[in-house]
């Protein structure tokens, strides 16, 4: 695990020191971001819905998707819209192996924590079994850690059992799988007021499966940061 750690940040490393979003080839202390494209990520404003903190367009309280719900989860908060510069930003990161960006992305999340949940214990969402093994790291973890190196607490309280991937299946099968895919690690206590982490989220079966394991397992609220919603 180690070695393929290693080789991949050293092709990180290895790879153009250019921005992933413009191609600017100004120099980077950094992250492989320039400062003109990390400015120009717009963060969602305005009103959101309550439960799954999309923004509202035309309607009030709860929107349309949620009106209706039994979500486990007491409230989401997606950073950004999955579209345009974010989407190529986060496909750098997740696809393209680019974990130089992690520090930014983190960052990022560590201003939403500090504002909003500072005295929350941060979960991230598990990944597939084999996952780093096969790759070498997640790229959730690999933010839970960033948040670490900051100072914020992290429980890995959650694992993924074996299961079909999500982004293979259609919007209807998410979220029986995902139910069946998370659980409380055996003999793990969950903080009694977790932050789910995760990097994008669609249906919000992920994040439902989760907050119903830790709320199974003790927790009394559960809320989830994403850095974007597809």
């Amino acid at each position: 695990m180690f070695l393929a750690r290693f080789l991949d940040a050293s092709l990180d490393l290895a790879l153009p020191r250019e921005c992933v979003l413009c191609g600017s080839s100004e120099t980077l202390k950094g992250p492989p971001l320039c400062e003109t494209c990390a400015l120009s990520l717009d963060k969602w404003t305005g009103d959101r819905c309550p439960r799954c903190g999309l923004p509202l367009i035309s309607e009030q309280g709860l929107c349309m998707r949620c009106r209706g719900r039994d979500w486990a989860f007491d409230s989401a908060y997606p950073l950004y819209s999955y579209s345009g510069p974010v989407r190529e930003l986060i496909s750098a990161y997740k696809k393209d192996g680019r974990r130089s960006l992690a520090p930014f992305l983190a960052g990022l999340l560590a201003e939403a924590i500090d504002a909003r949940w500072p005295e929350r214990t941060i979960v991230p969402v598990p990944p597939r079994p084999g996952k780093i093994r096969r790759r070498g790291w997640d790229q959730v973890e690999e933010l839970a850690r960033q948040l670490e190196l900051r100072g914020l607490t992290v429980s890995r309280a959650l694992e993924r059992l074996p299961s079909e991937e999500q982004k293979s299946l259609g919007r209807s099968g998410r979220g029986e799988n995902a139910r069946k895919a998370y659980a409380l690690k055996r003999r793990a206590s969950p903080p009694p007021r977790p932050l789910l982490l995760d990097d994008v989220v669609t249906t919000c079966a992920t994040i439902d499966a989760c907050a119903r394991a830790l709320k199974e397992g003790g927790a009394v609220s559960v809320v989830a940061l994403i850095l974007a919603a597809d």
